[in-house]
């Protein structure tokens, strides 16, 4: 027969006064934890107003885009205007230079996350 062999530490050293954690240990272990999953819980806020702020952005870029291209394909002419939309307000305006070029303009304001942001884009065209 084998002579049974020792499975855990106390068997192994009997003259150790203590086997296991103490409850502080596993205190700080759990405020370890919780530390680490409060700053998940931070870091994963802190992305979804990022997204919000950038799903603004990209519509407001796209609603200036699609405005330079609508007034790059009308006549050469010098004209402003505005627009309201829910959460955004555009300010355009094409002018006719000297040299036969006409510089187009478009100014979005929106509003992400409680503050105003705008996007400007301009861009010249041969009359």
């Amino acid at each position: 027969m084998s002579a049974r062999q020792a499975t855990n530490l106390c068997e192994i050293h009997p003259a150790r006064p203590r086997c296991g954690f103490t409850l502080i240990e596993l205190l700080v272990a759990v405020v370890l934890i919780e530390m680490g999953l409060l700053a998940l819980v931070a870091s994963g806020a802190s992305l979804a107003r990022q997204a919000t702020t950038t799903r603004a952005r990209t519509t407001a870029i796209n609603a200036a885009i699609n405005r330079l291209a609508l007034l790059g394909a009308t006549p050469c002419t010098a004209t402003t205007g505005t627009s309201n939309q829910p959460g955004i307000v555009e300010r355009w305006s094409a002018d006719v230079q000297p040299n036969g070029t006409r510089e187009l303009r478009d100014s979005v304001v929106f509003l992400a996350m409680g503050s105003t942001h705008t996007v400007v884009l301009h861009t010249r065209l041969p009359c």
